[in-house]
């Protein structure tokens, strides 16, 4: 069984592959604090509720309403990923970088990995006591 099929490991895999490109993206910004002219990058987040909703082009994750009670997801347009400046500030020689604001930027995005992977692990212990028990 490819888990690369079922949708919600696709949701997980991806967000999982943004958070390690961002990651790369925010170490690019903190090597180049002192590069005069550089401007601080990030990633553009994609619209993963898009995703879940099924308003993206990619395959989705759709919710079921089995009962009067449960909830739906508006409508929405699908985000693209994308490098995007978010300099605010300079410096005398034209840096753009934030190492404080960097930091904080890795931080947030090592604990949405830690968070992503957690998830992963505890569908596929979910996918293993499944198939063990049927």
């Amino acid at each position: 069984m490819d888990l690369r099929n079922i949708p919600l490991f696709e949701a997980i895999t991806r967000r999982m592959s943004w958070l390690s490109d961002r990651q790369t993206v925010l170490a690019e910004n903190v090597a180049n604090a002192n590069t005069p002219g550089y401007n601080e990058k990030d990633l553009k987040e994609p619209d993963f509720k898009a995703l879940l909703g099924g308003t993206s082009s990619a395959s989705a994750v759709r919710l079921v309403a089995t009962q009067p009670g449960h909830f739906t997801l508006p409508a929405g347009g699908g985000g693209q990923s994308g490098t995007i400046d978010t300099t605010e500030d300079r410096t005398l020689n034209g840096n753009g970088v934030s190492i404080e604001a960097q930091m904080m930027k890795v931080s947030e995005n090592a604990a949405d990995y830690a968070l992503t992977t957690t998830l992963y692990k505890q569908n596929i212990a979910l996918f293993k006591t499944a198939l063990d028990n049927g």
